[in-house]
Formats: structure tokens, C-alpha cells, sequence
């Protein structure tokens, strides 16, 4: 389960997991094109996109979460040695 805060300066949305409550997995940013950025940050599930509207960014963010929190191996990116 991600726990969401919203800064009052820059208005960033992060995420933090509940194991780990001062080290942000996930955030998602409004452009000045009106488009969301959201990112998920914890290896090895790292992943970036843009969407239309804040909650179909967090929808995003959140199933990647949900994702890591299951630790399904089949969805982790693979990476080169």
C-alpha cells in the first residue's frame, strides 16, 4: 500500500511505501502542457509515463505498486549484467 503526499511548494505528488516512510517510490508532476509525468522509482520495477489527468497518473503509480508489492516476477524489467 502507497501512502501519497502532496508538497504544498512545488505541489509534487510522492509516494511512499509503508515499510519505508522517508524514501519516495513514486511521483508524478504537473506540466506546463497540462499533461501529468508520473515515475515509480524502486528497482526493479522502475517505469515512466505521462497522462492526460491526475488520477489516471496515480492509477498508474499505484498498480506499479501493487505490482513490486507482490513481487511478480514475470512484470520486472529485466536488466543487463
Amino acid at each position: 500500500m502507497l501512502i501519497k503526499r502532496r508538497c504544498p511548494h512545488t505541489g509534487v505528488v510522492n509516494f511512499f511505501s509503508r515499510s519505508e516512510p522517508h524514501l519516495a517510490v513514486g511521483s508524478i508532476v504537473s506540466g506546463d502542457d497540462h499533461h501529468f509525468t508520473w515515475r515509480y522509482h524502486a528497482e526493479p520495477y522502475e517505469r515512466a509515463g505521462q497522462a492526460d489527468d491526475m488520477s489516471a497518473a496515480e492509477h498508474e503509480v499505484r498498480e506499479i505498486g501493487r505490482m513490486a508489492a507482490s513481487g511478480s516476477a514475470a512484470d520486472k524489467v529485466a536488466r543487463p549484467c
